[in-house]
């Protein structure tokens, strides 16, 4: 036994020294350290490994790192499992492409270093296989004696007293964790429902006693719809209807009055309701359905397996947990939750508590199932557990502080943030499981709202129309925004697991902050949080500023007649211009042609080039409305240098048309448009000579002849030549008379990535160019708010 246990180690630990020694070769930042939590299951990084020599298809067959041979089978195992090269080499792509999958595969091993937790995890996990091979009385009552242990351990744990533990079989996702742990409570709810029948005559108890029902919460963000049909032969799965609010069609919770009326048709019908599946913490905005609610409604009409899910769930396991919701959540018959996710430990599976149910007993594979949570609340202990979860609720709390003293924040599904954060702090209410946030840009309400009425009204069309359009662009120019403020509060985002989620309808792209599923794992703390409102407060200055600036951007367009406006799309900063040489400023920009719009395009890309020698925050683009180059303008610190900046550009964008070098290209230009017109005329009058024949070009003959047959006004029709010196083209003279044909040039196209570094004052680098950018030190606000969080701060139970 100790043998196999010595063996199991070796491998572990032989596989994690050449997974550490490949990431050194491959990842640039495999010297830095790393954040990951001791008591997570996923190693700091602080102890070094013991080096190992590279692998080698020739090489012995003998790992040596401890002392153990490995059979050829194991050390085949151990390569394919230590690289992934060998996958996918038929396929390989283009070298962008494998540079890019390189680096996935690089950061794919970052997690993979296991601490003393997770390799013990890991061990126990194999040497389930060997209990397997030990007397039926043995293994019975290891896994009785194990299972009675963990069950103990998670009934204190979650006050859900006289129940029993199911760990789920590990899947690809924790979702599919969970949908198992959810199928596992239809199986008991069909025993509880159609008692000892359902195992007797399977089927045939549905046709006899009514086919079962199953009612899901909206807020399940899953189709368990063809599972039950596979698994349990269930075809009833009613999406219960959500309650009607601005954030339903993100997420919604259950209508009670609707499923008590939906309970009524279905009994009415005969069916018989099964399972109400809700949940309490949803993954988007946090919300629970109303289970008390749900509870009297078993109570007063049928009864049903009550199932739920959520991180709201971690809430009973404080150490002074909400009566009411413990009260409430205790009266359910099961519950499922990916304690290993809050907890950060790897390898452990999804855990569901459940009422004890008549006739219904664990097999001896549940029971070793919970091998792992042994394992893991003998090393953790329960305080340490509890600590855990208080701390990412701690971390939620502190967020929702910060982020409520920054009034341009729009905390999503928060009605008054001050007054909510105030009394999360009194202990009024429970810290959020999950936040969503995003800059609140003001124009989007205003189009939300005008849209709206105008539809009540369904008067003018047209105007319904360009309502519509403007509410697009401007929740397209919030998203740009949003996306920039990711960018550039990515280095503070990752030790908090903070990521961006698309809401969908109008409210585009948000942050999504979630402790529970991250702060175990990443070691976050208060200082983490502290640091990214900081950040979030500072550079929250900026998108005010530019978003300012975007307003008073089309006022100064009569200031600088040289400049046009154009519309451009993925940019979040203030927008763009195009210069316009004096030879084109008559034509309208949308009968410009192609050697017009070469013109344009030549000089603006020419302009952006000097003005980013100055400015980087300045950068090209291309117009997908006129096909022309344009010098976009990135985010503004300061709206005072709106003028300035526009100024500068203005200026630029006139020495570089006065200069030499602009002149000699028109010149050489002009040139060649002369010697095309020469040459169209020559052609002309070769082939008007090849049309009257040769009989008509001698003196007296030619004269008989055109007596004898003469010409069509047609074909006397000479048509003169005219060269544009404003459009460098050669035109024919009846065209001069006629409308301009529209270009059906394309645009190429240039990627839209708006620089994080903002404009710096315009007037200090026209007189000073090499002037330092200001401190960055300066944050009054941003220390202000943070304070204010830190001192209402609790102290810690």
């Amino acid at each position: 036994m100790s043998g196999t246990v010595q063996q199991i180690e070796s491998i572990i630990q032989t596989i994690e020294s050449k997974i550490e020694s490949s990431s050194q070769q491959h990842s640039p930042a495999s010297n830095s350290s790393s954040t990951k939590s001791e008591d997570s299951g996923l190693d700091d990084g602080s102890k070094k490994s013991v080096a190992a020599k590279p692998i080698s298809r020739k090489s012995s067959r003998m790992s040596t790192s401890s002392g153990v041979s490995l059979p050829p089978v194991l050390e085949q195992l151990e390569h394919m499992i230590i690289s992934d090269d060998w996958l996918g080499n038929e396929n390989a792509a283009a070298a962008g492409v494998k540079q890019h999958v390189q680096l996935a595969k690089t950061r794919s091993r970052e997690g993979q270093k296991l601490s003393e937790l997770g390799r013990t995890l890991v061990t126990s996990a194999s040497l389930k296989s060997y209990i397997d091979l030990l007397s039926s009385h043995h293994r019975q009552s290891i896994a009785s004696w194990l299972f009675g242990n963990v069950n103990h351990v998670f009934s204190n744990l979650f006050r859900f007293a006289d129940s029993q533990i199911y760990c789920s079989d590990p899947e690809a996702t924790i979702s599919l964790s969970i949908r198992n742990g959810i199928g596992h409570a239809v199986k008991l709810a069909l025993k509880s429902v159609y008692g000892t029948d359902y195992a007797t005559k399977g089927w045939k108890a549905f046709a006899e006693q009514g086919a079962p029902v199953v009612y899901v919460s909206p807020a399940l963000h899953m189709d368990i719809s063809s599972y039950l049909a596979s698994e349990f032969g269930i075809a009833d799965v009613t999406i219960l209807p959500k309650v009607e609010s601005d954030l339903s069609e993100i997420e919604g919770r259950i209508d009670h009055v609707q499923f008590e009326k939906i309970l009524d048709e279905d009994l009415a019908a005969g069916k018989k309701p099964l399972i109400l599946i809700g949940v309490v913490g949803t993954t988007i905005l946090g919300q629970n359905d109303m289970i008390s609610k749900i509870l009297e409604i078993r109570e007063k009409k049928t009864k049903f397996w009550l199932h739920i899910t959520g991180q709201a769930i971690a809430a009973m396991t404080f150490r002074e947990p909400n009566n009411v919701l413990v009260h409430v959540l205790s009266q359910v018959d099961s519950m499922t939750f990916p304690i290993a996710l809050w907890l950060g430990i790897p390898s452990a599976p999804v855990v569901t508590l459940h009422k004890s149910v008549e006739g219904h007993k664990a097999s001896y594979r549940e029971k070793l199932d919970s091998l792992p949570w042994w394992v893991a609340t003998s090393y953790l202990s329960g305080k340490k557990m509890v600590d855990m979860i208080e701390n990412a609720f701690l971390l939620s709390k502190v967020m929702l502080k910060g982020l409520s003293a920054i009034p341009e924040v729009d905390i999503v599904g928060v009605e008054n943030p001050v007054d909510f954060a105030n009394r999360v702090y009194k202990s009024k209410y429970t810290a959020p499981t999950v936040l969503i946030f995003k800059y609140n840009y003001a124009p989007i309400k205003n189009a939300i709202q005008y849209h709206k009425q105008l539809i009540e009204k369904n008067e003018d069309h047209d105007a319904i129309s360009i309502a519509e359009k403007t509410l697009k662009d401007e929740l397209e120019y919030g998203d740009y925004l949003n996306a920039w403020l990711r960018d550039g509060l990515l280095p503070e985002s990752v030790p908090l697991g903070i990521d961006t989620i698309e809401l969908g309808g109008n409210y585009g792209i948000a942050f999504r902050f979630c402790p529970l599923e991250h702060a175990a794992t990443f070691s976050s703390h208060i200082d983490h949080v502290q640091r990214f409102v900081r950040k979030l407060t500072d550079i929250m200055r900026i998108v005010e500023s530019t978003v300012a600036a975007k307003l008073k951007f089309s006022e100064l367009k009569d200031d600088f007649p040289s400049l046009v406006l154009l519309p451009i799309r993925n940019w979040a900063g203030i927008g763009a211009v195009c210069y316009i040489p004096s030879i084109v400023k008559e034509t309208n920009p949308e009968d410009w042609n192609a050697i017009q719009k070469q013109q344009i395009s030549h000089l603006n890309l020419e302009l952006v080039h000097q003005l980013k020698s100055v400015d980087a925050a300045f950068s090209s683009g291309d117009c997908t409305r006129y096909g022309v180059s344009c010098v976009k303008f990135g985010m503004l610190s300061d709206v005072k240098d709106l003028h300035n900046l526009v100024e500068m550009v203005a200026q630029k964008g006139k020495e570089i048309e006065n200069s030499q070098q602009y002149l000699d290209s028109l010149a050489d230009l002009i040139r060649q448009g002369i010697e095309a017109a020469n040459q169209a005329l020559r052609k002309e009058n070769d082939q008007r000579l090849q049309n009257e024949g040769m009989m008509r070009q001698l003196p007296i003959m030619g004269s008989l002849v055109n007596w004898w047959s003469p010409l069509t006004p047609e074909s006397q029709n000479i048509r003169g030549r005219a060269f544009n010196l404003k459009t460098g083209e050669m035109q024919e003279t009846d065209v001069l008379f006629k409308s301009k044909k529209v270009s059906d040039a394309t645009p190429p196209t240039t990627k839209n990535e708006t620089p994080q570094v903002p404009h710096e004052s315009s007037a200090a680098k026209i007189e000073e160019p090499t002037t330092p950018p200001p401190s960055d030190n300066e944050v009054p606000s941003t220390e202000e708010a943070v304070s204010s969080a830190e001192e209402s701060k609790p102290e810690s139970p």
